[in-house]
């Protein structure tokens, strides 16, 4: 069961591995914004990679529940429903700690050093790709499509770190249009 603490440390290593990156934060820093001891600290947490692994778990759940929210909202509205996620983007990129996909930034920290943290970023992935699948047969279309607008998704997301995003996603919105109109 959560405690407070627990969240408090969650909240804070998820900001900080987010703003710094996952290697470049330290427990000692975690701990000081944190305001919690050290000892309960890892009384919650064993190792840093457990800490970012309860992270990830909890910000993929997160993401899993706003964007089936999202979906139940939007049933029956064909392109539009399948548009959604990317359209949430405009507001998501323009933030002003934006810093990409966590998922993809932990997967990029640990692609040699961590398969386990790697692995669950790419769950993560699998998840997205397999719920794009699901809202595109529900609406009438090809599950496949989702091969082709996770990469898509992902790469807005990727766009946005380093400039303006808004007129790659008015593309992407356009060529989703146009690949479920053909």
């Amino acid at each position: 069961m959560p405690t407070p603490r627990r969240e408090l440390l969650l909240d804070t290593a998820e900001q900080l591995f987010y703003r710094d990156g996952f290697h470049a934060t330290g427990i000692d820093l975690i701990q000081a914004e944190s305001g919690v001891a050290k000892t309960t600290l890892y009384k919650h947490f064993k190792s840093k990679d457990a800490l970012i692994l309860a992270v990830l778990e909890r910000s993929s759940q997160r993401v899993m529940e706003s964007l089936e929210t999202q979906a139940s909202a939007n049933k029956g509205d064909g392109i539009r429903r399948i548009q959604a996620p990317f359209k949430d983007l405009y507001s998501i990129c323009e933030e002003p700690d934006f810093n990409g996909c966590l998922f993809n930034n932990a997967a990029a920290e640990f692609v040699y050093s961590n398969p386990e943290i790697r692995a669950l970023a790419a769950r993560h992935m699998q998840w997205m790709q397999a719920f794009l699948a699901r809202l595109l047969e529900e609406e009438g279309f090809k599950a496949e499509y989702a091969l082709v607008l996770l990469p898509l998704y992902e790469g807005l997301l990727t766009v946005a770190r380093v400039q303006d995003s808004q007129p790659a996603i008015d593309e992407t919105l356009r060529a989703i249009q146009q690949l479920l109109q053909a």
